[in-house]
């Protein structure tokens, strides 16, 4: 019969002696606090654990116990290996000989000779029994260690456990449990397999940690009558819960005020779709000195409790052209899906991955696009094209329309088609009056005067009395636009659609009056 996976991940531990522990990138409370508990408990074992976590530990975490356990890379093995290139030479014998304070190594060559630049010499690759990757959904969010030691996880039986909903099952052993709040609460179960069902006051206080920060002090909403119950029992083994409330929710380092500051400053709502976010640039998260986990606290304390909001977004641009994404959602909105887009991963409740070769501003809205598309479905609406266009004013748009139905006529020269015939001439400006009456549209522009309107008639001799068209509330206006559009070409084309447009005038005053 096939162990379940807690069973399987209990017996390689117990044959294993010496254990590489690892996460992901930019710890939080869950995953220090996990690490420091599985190596304290490994040490009481009888077991050599190693704990790696490359980027720095934000300065809320550091008053754990056991954190000087951490270290930055592995240490190599007590192996000193020497390595000789031995290319069409081949080797007839190798001896040693030693008088106590030195070795010698003889290496004796079946032809040739060998010279002193075919030999090298290096220190042990690490050597690990076993490793376990915990709070880690993929491979590519595994500490930066897995690219400099890849052979070690082929070489190496691996150990996942995690809670996160898109862990890709990437270990020798999974253990994924999509019920727990934390990988703390998981590991509850496997030290107390282990023969530890009581935890002494520094790993009960580690464990709860765990919990606590994946729960925001138990105000999320993944928060289960488990995780209460497991809670309660590292209470009262001696988890000292005030100290960690202290830590992580009560003490800032005004670096860290700072950045809040930066992210505060650059909050933007977006109330259609219910989501707000902030960004901070490269040069303002490198000038705070803060971390990733300290940047996330002020999303989780401040933002998060924006009212009328569904989806919170912080965009940090960790480097030129690298931005890390944030996601949390509010009132049991899924954001994992959003994250998942983009090759992140998380819960989903609280998401992340980052943006690649997009400077901050490009990153802001492939994100923003994707939220406001995503919640669009959700929502039931429909995404307009964001444009910085004011809309139009309702008169406004009707006399755009009202213009948009006199066709222009575009302008000839020196075609047969300029000769255009005075019937086709006389329809196209009866088309303009036929619309200019059905819109009852009055506006209050100035006119040119009949001098100016004769002279781009084409009138040559003779002079007008310059004597401007009176403004009238219930004018038509617009005689020299239309005259612009349809350039009728002698005085007697100017005359009828004067008329024709006094006409008009007369008309609607009329049924102005009528009408009170």
């Amino acid at each position: 019969m096939e162990l379940l996976p807690k069973q399987q991940v209990v017996e390689l531990i117990k044959k294993s002696n010496n254990i590489l522990l690892l996460s992901h990138g930019n710890p939080g409370g869950d995953t220090v606090g996990s690490l420091l508990a599985f190596a304290a408990v490994l040490k009481e074992i009888g077991k050599n654990p190693t704990v790696i976590v490359s980027d720095p530990l934000p300065e809320s975490l550091k008053f754990l116990p056991y954190v000087d356990l951490i270290q930055k890379a592995p240490e190599g093995s007590r192996d000193l290996v020497f390595k000789v290139n031995i290319e069409n030479i081949g080797i007839e014998k190798i001896s040693t000989n030693t008088d106590g304070k030195t070795l010698d190594i003889i290496i004796t060559p079946e032809n040739g000779k060998l010279k002193e630049e075919d030999a090298t010499i290096e220190a042990g690759k690490p050597k690990y029994d076993a490793i376990v990757v915990l709070d880690t959904p993929d491979v590519d969010k595994i500490d930066k260690i897995y690219d400099e030691y890849t052979e070690l996880f082929f070489e190496t039986p691996v150990v996942n456990i995690d809670h996160h909903p898109g862990n890709e099952y990437f270990g020798t052993i999974n253990w994924v449990d999509l019920t727990a709040t934390s990988t703390a609460e998981i590991l509850v179960a496997i030290f107390e397999a282990l023969g530890k069902p009581k935890f002494n006051e520094d790993v009960a206080t580690l464990l709860l940690t765990g919990i606590t920060a994946d729960t925001e002090s138990f105000k999320n909403t993944n928060t289960t009558p488990k995780t209460l119950t497991v809670a309660a029992q590292l209470l009262a083994a001696g988890g000292r819960q005030q100290e960690i409330i202290q830590n992580l929710y009560k003490t800032k380092s005004l670096r860290t005020l700072k950045l809040w500051g930066k992210i505060l400053s650059n909050v933007q709502k977006d109330a259609d779709f219910r989501i707000v976010w902030s960004k901070v640039d490269h040069d303002e998260f490198a000038q705070s000195g803060s971390s990733m986990e300290e940047a996330k606290e002020v999303m989780e304390e401040m933002l998060a409790n924006t009212p009328n909001v569904d989806v919170v977004g912080l965009i940090v641009e960790i480097a030129r052209n690298i931005s890390h994404v944030i996601l949390k959602g509010v009132k049991g909105t899924d954001v994992l899906s959003i994250a998942e887009s983009f090759g992140g991963s998380g819960q989903n409740l609280f998401a992340s991955f980052e943006v690649r070769n997009a400077s901050l501003d490009e990153a802001e809205q492939r994100v923003l696009g994707k939220i406001r598309e995503m919640r669009a479905k959700k929502l039931g609406k429909t995404i307009e094209k964001q444009e910085n266009i004011e809309e139009e004013k309702p008169a406004a748009k009707e006399i755009k329309q009202r213009n948009d139905r006199i066709e222009p006529r575009e302008e000839q020269t020196e075609s047969p088609k300029a000769d255009m015939s005075e019937e086709n001439d006389n329809d196209a400006i009866s088309r303009a009056i036929e619309s200019l009456e059905a819109s009852g549209e009055t506006i209050e522009v100035e006119e040119k005067t009949e001098a100016q309107v004769s002279d781009e008639a084409g009138a040559t001799s003779g002079s007008v009395e310059e004597k401007k068209i009176q403004k009238d509330p219930n004018s038509l206006t617009h005689v020299s636009e239309i005259l612009k559009k349809f350039n009728p070409t002698d005085k007697k084309k100017l005359e009828e659609f004067k008329q024709k447009n006094e006409r008009a005038r007369e008309n609607l005053k009329k049924e102005s009056e009528e009408n009170g």
